[in-house]
């Protein structure tokens, strides 16, 4: 039959893995009343303190993180129905009313593999416009 060859050395892995040691069948685990209780004691002790943080970071963000998030959305929103305003205008102008293109802007080493070759992957025809001269 098939052979195979075990090297003749070892690497021990610490702490890959729990190994139990030999010595630890003759300890006899016995219940320490005293000690339980105090475990009790300071695990409720911790449950009642992270209630009442919970509560207050609760309270702050239904006070505070929500109204201002709103606030901020108000001003945001006006200045993006302006720029959607913007954009649909932009929309209709031809090659020549378009913006001056710069020499740094739509640089294309070689074409992209998927369409024409020349829009990339995020490419919005409202916003983006490569005019060739």
């Amino acid at each position: 039959m098939f052979k195979q060859s075990i090297p003749k050395f070892t690497f021990r892995r610490f702490a890959s893995h729990y190994a139990p040691s030999k010595h630890l069948k003759d300890v006899a685990y016995k219940q320490d009343l005293p000690k339980g209780k105090e475990f009790i004691k300071n695990y409720e002790e911790k449950v009642h303190h992270s209630e009442s943080i919970t509560n207050l970071w609760k309270k702050l963000t239904y006070v505070v993180a929500i109204p201002a998030i709103f606030l901020v959305a108000i001003p945001v929103g006006k200045i993006e129905m302006d720029h959607a305003k913007h954009r649909e205008h932009t929309r209709h102008l031809s090659d020549e009313e378009w913006p001056q293109q710069y020499d740094y802007q739509n640089i294309r080493s070689k074409p992209f593999f998927w369409g024409d070759g020349d829009k990339t992957l995020f490419w919005n025809s409202d916003i983006n416009r490569h005019v060739q001269n």
